[in-house]
């Protein structure tokens, strides 16, 4: 017994710094996959959790940075536009001829679209003085598909 307890502690420490040497990636919780998710909250879903941005664009205001976000998990897409301005101004996030999300923010904050399944989608935005409570579809300011 004295010999395999040293044996039994090599092995034990020899898994330990195998297993550990293993990177893990945090699992994102969603909420919702696939066209379940359509026309819903990508934050409130989890969605948002191991997304990222695939596409990026800034509207010649020079107040908005305007992001096609992208979620593994969910198999979704969905518009943030962030107030990149010095003071406090309406945003509008638009999934090109989907869905869009609008109000009143301060510099650094954002505004979000409700998230799609599917590929081929545009995010769409700006940032301005005056509300901006509808679709934007115009080319200058929407990303390229994906």
């Amino acid at each position: 017994m004295r010999k395999a307890k040293p044996v039994l502690i090599l092995l034990i420490t020899t898994l330990f710094v195998i297993v550990s040497s293993f990177p893990f990636a945090p699992v994102a919780l969603a909420l919702c996959s696939g066209a379940g998710c359509n026309n819903t909250n990508p934050i409130t879903t989890g969605c948002n959790a191991d997304a990222a941005t695939v596409r990026t664009v800034y509207p010649a205001s020079g107040k908005a940075r305007v992001e096609l976000r992208f979620s593994d998990a969910c198999q979704t897409r969905w518009a943030k536009t962030i107030n990149i301005a010095s003071l406090n101004y309406y945003a509008n996030a638009t999934l090109r001829y989907w869905y869009y999300g609008a109000q009143y923010i301060a510099p650094g904050y954002t505004v979000y679209s409700n998230q799609r399944y599917g590929s081929g989608y545009q995010a769409c935005g700006d940032v301005g003085s005056s509300p901006m409570n509808y679709l934007i579809n115009d080319s200058a300011r929407c990303t390229g598909s994906y």
